[in-house]
């Protein structure tokens, strides 16, 4: 079985940015539920758990067509969360390293056209769903909008850094104001933790 996500961090930790309320309710009310599900299906057909979870996406033609639709969204659900959970820390620090400093820099202009586009993009989302900045396979970066719980490994590409935009991720806190959330997400994002993701994937292709 695949197991849980542990967070690096209190519940209460990424206070004042989300409420300790809503990380428990988050963690356990949702992301839980997806892995419940995910574990499920999966052993239902017989699935050896042989490979990490993110080569489901690339490998979904395995399992019977009538329960690929469920095992897609359900491994989303679990995996866009754990990503979203690891993009942030309470011991963040607002210093980018390299070589994911300069990537963006020479990607969006500087660090605050990347933060900006990042925000005006998972602000216009229709419904529910996630933004990513995902590498590639040319090693460019690049910001992603996906309805509900699809996957950048879908569509062969490796996300760093997600934002959950939907509304169980901030409506205690925010109500129905999801710019303020976004914008506020940029206070806690782990830049060390997404620079380590770039570092992983561009030794992973040398």
């Amino acid at each position: 079985m695949y197991q849980p996500y542990i967070l690096k961090y209190d519940y209460s930790a990424l206070e004042p940015s989300i409420s300790r309320k809503t990380m428990e309710a988050h963690y356990h009310n949702h992301y839980l539920k997806y892995l419940r599900n995910l574990n499920t299906i999966l052993e239902k057909n017989h699935f050896q758990f042989q490979y990490p979870l993110k080569d489901l996406f690339q490998n979904i033609d395995v399992f019977p067509i009538e329960d690929r639709n469920e095992i897609l969204y359900n491994a989303g659900g679990v995996i866009n969360h754990e990503l979203y959970f690891d993009s942030m820390n309470r011991l963040q620090t607002s210093n980018i390293p390299e070589p994911l400093y300069s990537a963006l820099v020479s990607k969006f202009g500087s660090i605050e056209n990347f933060k900006r586009q990042f925000i005006n993009l998972s602000s216009t989302l229709p419904g529910s769903g996630y933004t990513f900045l995902t590498v590639k396979k040319d090693h460019e970066l690049y910001i992603l909008n996906l309805a509900n719980q699809d996957s950048p490994y879908s569509l062969g590409m490796e996300p760093i850094l997600g934002i959950d935009v939907w509304e169980h991720a901030y409506y205690l806190d925010y109500g129905n104001n999801r710019k303020g959330y976004i914008e506020n997400f940029m206070n806690p994002i782990d830049f060390e933790k997404v620079n380590q993701k770039y570092q992983k994937i561009l030794k992973e292709s040398e």
